[in-house]
């Protein structure tokens, strides 16, 4: 990999000012405007020359948190072990700014770190634009574009890396990967996502540490899965979590289960093709969703196991899934609640009497049990009839929403 700097001119690079945020480039005019540097870095910069369009505009820069602060009316210092600065554009929109950071300690020149849990744990501390390159985790996401002369700095050969559609560590795996285990999370999100193929020792090396992603916080590990699940390519990120070896540390009751029932992995299948087309096709997902399903298994096997012994079956198995699931991700309770609508009220499909009709269409959550049942009967040929009664009574559900809708809508029109 080459260590030198390597500048594009915007004719080379094909990023121009009008694609960018005017708010991201006001911000950067302040921050040059008053003596600073200032770059748009990171994933908006590998989108845009992926010809995607970014979420998200992220600004790096050599002034410190509390100089930031003193430049924007509205701006916030965030962040315990490295801090940094949500300046504020309007009340609910902000850009991420952070100051260039190093693994050099400034005095000695030395590597600072320490371990703990196995994962290597370096000091943040100031740097240049160049000591703040080679921190980073992938040479695509390490690339700064200067607003000022619209010249794109490249440090790690992150350019040729994108056209040849290549993923790569800017350190060696067995260092990056023990700094922050969830970059294997990352590496499998970005291969799906993006289209981009990993270095072989970069995949090589994640099965042999996949175990390391159970040093991980279990509220971030939450937050990290459904990037994957959600970014519109699941089915090919739950196949790659497999085939690193990563999902059995991630969901090992589930896993194990899977190891003698192979109709789970099509049930799994199945819902994933159902997010990444409801994605891509720009409608909501709700997040409670796909770990109601990885986690259905597991559930089913402790519901027969309780239900042999106490009437309140569901929730004892519930309440074991989420207590023992959650040492490795762990659902915040706000999501746990759908998770047990859904499951509890699977049961009910069973049941096409009239009073249960009306019982379980007026629930809030039943469009979203409705879809687990039916995604179920997909791989289940026995809910296929209940399956099919049911997508005739729910398109009738809709069917009266829409027409109340227009109602509501056409009185207050008329006022």
């Amino acid at each position: 990999m080459k260590t030198n700097l390597e500048q594009y001119q915007k004719e080379d690079h094909g990023i121009f000012k009008k694609d960018i945020d005017p708010d991201v480039i006001t911000i950067s005019d302040t921050l040059i405007s008053n003596g600073y540097q200032a770059f748009v870095v990171g994933g908006c910069i590998r989108d845009m020359l992926l010809g995607k369009t970014p979420k998200d505009f992220d600004i790096a820069t050599d002034a410190s948190p509390p100089e930031i602060c003193k430049l924007f009316n509205k701006a916030k210092i965030i962040g315990r072990r490295f801090k940094i600065v949500h300046v504020y554009t309007s009340e609910k929109k902000y850009f991420e700014v952070t100051t260039f950071r190093s693994d050099v300690k400034k005095k000695s020149n030395e590597k600072k770190f320490k371990k703990i849990q196995g994962m290597i744990k370096r000091d943040n501390v100031y740097g240049n634009i160049s000591q703040d390159a080679f921190r980073r985790d992938f040479t695509i996401n390490s690339l700064y574009l200067d607003l000022d002369n619209e010249v794109l700095h490249d440090y790690v050969n992150g350019i040729d890396d994108i056209k040849n559609k290549k993923l790569r560590l800017i350190k060696k795996p067995s260092i990056s990967y023990q700094e922050d285990p969830v970059r294997m999370l990352r590496a499998l999100r970005f291969e799906s996502k993006l289209g981009l193929k990993l270095t072989d020792e970069c995949s090589e090396s994640i099965s042999k540490m996949a175990h390391m992603i159970n040093n991980v916080s279990p509220f971030r590990l939450f937050d990290e899965i459904l990037k994957i699940m959600h970014s519109g390519s699941g089915v090919i990120g739950y196949k790659k979590l497999k085939e690193y070896n990563l999902f059995k540390y991630l969901f090992p009751f589930t896993n194990k289960i899977l190891e003698d029932n192979q109709i789970y992995n099509d049930f799994f299948i199945a819902s994933l093709n159902n997010t990444d087309k409801r994605i891509n096709g720009g409608l909501h997902v709700n997040p409670s969703f796909i770990y109601a399903v990885f986690l259905w298994p597991y559930f089913q096997e402790l519901e027969e196991k309780y239900s042999n012994k106490d009437s309140l079956g569901i929730d004892q198995a519930f309440k074991k899934v989420m207590q023992t699931q959650g040492e490795y991700i762990a659902v915040p309770d706000f999501f746990q609640s759908t998770i047990f609508t859904i499951w509890s009220l699977q049961s009910s499909f069973l049941n096409l009497s009239k009073r249960n009709i009306q019982y379980l269409t007026g629930i809030s959550k039943f469009r979203a049990a409705y879809d687990f049942f039916f995604i179920r009967s997909l791989i289940d040929d026995d809910l296929k009839p209940y399956a099919d009664k049911w997508y005739e009574i729910q398109k009738g559900v809709k069917s009266k929403k829409r027409e109340r809708g227009k109602k509501y809508y056409g009185k207050r029109k008329n006022k």
